[in-house]
């Protein structure tokens, strides 16, 4: 864990209390609970101290875009997707009425005015990411190889290398019950049910609980590969990687 990470957690998530709109205290504390922060304190501890607070509210956002985009068409979605990435590019103003676009806007001039290179360096992989979450091939994968080739753009493969594909997995499994509910409440394109769960069950004939336990199984082998490939590592190598996030906005 970051060593600042109660002080960083606590500075971003009152930023998007303060700024963010929350129906009611119910919604806050959803909010709370997720534990966006907490998160990027968790995977990236070596981070500088002046950039944390910028990886975690870049990741709060992209969640929290998520969900936006669970109400809308793709169409809705892809045009809501391109005026944020304009204002990441700097290539126009928000409307300060909208908090997504208030924040989307103050985090990128943020990053620009503590280093501007490297914030400029992670637009391109940010768009893919955002391309994705609105691309139509979400409704057409029926095998686990083309929602793993998915996913690697959806989760940010050029965004979030490191243990890409654990994490898109884990994510799917622990929020299945999430994303069925919002299948069936929310946009019928938005909130389309995208997920390694369904997509297992659906090709082994498994149920879901049985898909859930596999992918599990199959996370935890990815991990043991992962702990093999390290052990082997030169010990300058072991040190590279493990502060490379250190030195970048690369998360």
């Amino acid at each position: 864990m970051h060593p600042h990470a109660d002080k960083v957690v606590h500075e971003v998530d009152g930023y998007f209390l303060h700024h963010g709109r929350f129906p009611n205290a119910r919604a806050k504390q959803r909010f709370l609970a997720a534990g966006f922060s907490s998160v990027v304190c968790l995977y990236f501890p070596l981070a500088k101290n002046n950039r944390i607070h910028f990886a975690c509210r870049l990741l709060t956002i992209f969640f929290s875009v998520d969900d936006f985009l669970e109400e809308m068409s793709f169409s809705e979605g892809e045009a809501y997707n391109k005026k944020l990435m304009r204002l990441a590019a700097g290539t126009t103003l928000p409307d300060r009425t909208v908090p997504a676009e208030f924040i989307f806007h103050k985090l990128w001039e943020g990053m620009r005015a503590r280093d501007e290179e490297l914030a400029d360096k992670i637009l391109e992989p940010m768009f893919t990411f955002m391309r994705a979450q609105t691309d139509q091939v979400r409704r057409e994968i029926v095998d686990l190889r083309q929602y793993l080739e998915y996913r690697e753009k959806d989760v940010g493969k050029s965004l979030l290398s490191t243990l890409m594909r654990q994490v898109a997995i884990v994510n799917d499994i622990c929020s299945w019950e999430k994303e069925l509910r919002s299948s069936r409440a929310l946009h019928q394109e938005g909130a389309v049910l995208c997920s390694a769960v369904k997509v297992l069950a659906d090709t082994t004939q498994l149920g879901i609980d049985a898909s859930k336990r596999v992918l599990w199984a199959m996370v935890r082998e990815w991990e043991g590969v992962h702990e093999e490939m390290a052990a082997v590592l030169a010990e300058e190598v072991v040190r590279m990687l493990s502060g490379s996030m250190s030195r970048d906005w690369s998360v």
